[in-house]
């Protein structure tokens, strides 16, 4: 068993904060034994009210020192909870009504599922290009709109518009967020995210941030083409968790919220270890390009 390591680089809040952190899925090769905490404890397992998201709820007990949080990490070859295809539907996860029909039309005549995915993954590496800086691809809309031309994204803009853009299509798909550990380090500085589809029963994993940082045009599928090990945190956004807080609403889980004691969320920044060798392994194809988060 294996233990990975979250660090909270930002001070406790004031009062009597609560900390909202995920319970690791039990999915894509590994499997969440439980959680240990240090100054802090955990007062509450919850599920969330429209998923099967689960979330502890940890209470600081040595403040100002921060809590450290060490999950406790088991190989796990088994198929991923059902609950992961059914997720919320928040605006991000939600095409409009011009998406939805380019994707339709794009579609029509696909042989297989697999065929489908691949030309919306396909457009996706057309129309976005990688790249970090003000402002998100959601900002200010309350659905995905249809890209059109050269737009700068990273992994969330990415693959929040294929998932929605599956989805209208009538594939299954899952966005995926986690915690992803280059090959050769045990240290990570945040969270990463992609996204799988059940195709005709049969996963089918794309990270298109990954790949068009190396660049590979069309993105391919599998995990990516740079070797490491990634662990999943959450599926799908806008999971809505009751808390002794109150209810707190969370759109990207594979980050940690402190509730406040004025009902404020505050998301701390937290560096991440994972005590196993980090090899590429068989979720990888072999590469020796820099990451892309």
């Amino acid at each position: 068993m294996s233990k990975l390591t979250v660090v909270m680089s930002d001070p406790v809040p004031p009062g009597r904060p609560f900390l909202l952190a995920p319970r690791i899925v039990d999915a894509f090769g590994f499997r969440c034994d439980g959680l240990d905490v240090e100054n802090g404890e955990i007062v509450a397992e919850v599920t969330s009210s429209n998923s099967g998201q689960h979330a502890y709820v940890i209470r600081p007990t040595q403040a100002p020192a921060r809590p450290v949080l060490r999950y406790r990490i088991a190989v796990h070859d088994g198929a991923p909870p059902d609950w992961i295809w059914t997720p919320p539907d928040p605006r991000y996860a939600r095409a409009s009504a011009e998406l939805a029909s380019f994707v339709q039309d794009l579609v029509r005549g696909a042989h297989s599922e697999a065929e489908a995915l691949r030309r919306i993954v396909t457009h996706a590496g057309e129309v976005f290009w990688y790249g970090h800086g003000p402002g998100n691809l959601m900002d200010g809309r309350d659905s995905v709109p249809l890209l059109t031309g050269p737009t700068r994204g990273h992994c969330v803009d990415m693959h929040g518009y294929c998932v929605a853009a599956s989805r209208a299509a009538g594939l299954t798909a899952a966005y995926c967020a986690g915690f992803w550990f280059k090959a050769g380090s045990r240290h990570a500085p945040g969270m990463h995210c992609w996204f799988v589809a059940k195709l005709d029963g049969e996963l089918v994993h794309y990270d298109v941030s990954h790949q068009l940082k190396v660049p590979v045009r069309p993105p391919q599928p599998g995990l990516n083409p740079i070797p490491g090990v990634r662990v999943l945190a959450a599926a799908g956004k806008g999971h809505v968790f009751d808390t002794p807080a109150g209810h707190v609403r969370v759109d990207h889980f594979a980050r940690f919220v402190w509730r406040t004691e004025d009902g404020r969320d505050h998301y701390p920044a937290h560096e991440l270890e994972f005590d196993a060798a980090i090899e590429a392994g068989s979720q990888q194809a072999p590469a020796t390009h820099e990451p892309a988060c």
